[in-house]
């Protein structure tokens, strides 16, 4: 299956009415790891890919929230990936992508994953959330935009 990279979600896609996914095949490119960024001295570079049936588990567990900012689980998610300024420690092997602003107590993370996908590794979401900054400081930081 060839990565999609469409900025928005077709109409049939159930993530945007936290419907069940049914075919966890469906996955969107939402951001990448690039060369010569900040990010790239603790990352390896690759492409960072979204399944559906966890974009369904975002809007489901967190519609209140994303209704309050006025976005969908999939521009929330793009918005992280494109926005991220902290690395921090997440659970097992995860890495915690971060927008951290000054003078703002909840900060948007996504936790991502190494994978493996049609031969190519890659890295995928697991979650997505917004926490207290308090909670996220409590996890190790392994580098920040100093930008």
């Amino acid at each position: 299956m060839k990565m999609r990279t469409t900025k928005k979600l077709p109409k049939r896609n159930n993530a945007t009415s936290g419907k069940k996914a049914h075919n966890d095949n469906n996955y969107y490119k939402v951001g990448r790891i690039k060369m010569n960024s900040w990010a790239a001295e603790v990352l390896p570079v690759l492409d960072i890919i979204c399944y559906e049936s966890e974009l369904v588990h975002i809007s489901k567990d967190h519609h209140k929230e994303l209704a309050i900012i006025g976005m969908t689980a999939f521009d929330f998610v793009k918005y992280i990936c494109s926005n991220f300024n902290e690395l921090r420690k997440g659970t097992g092997n995860s890495v915690l992508l971060a927008v951290n602003r000054p003078r703002v107590s909840n900060v948007a993370a996504v936790e991502i994953c190494k994978e493996e996908k049609n031969n190519k590794d890659v890295y995928k979401i697991k979650t997505a959330t917004l926490m207290n900054t308090r909670q996220l400081c409590l996890k190790k930081l392994l580098k920040a935009n100093d930008h």
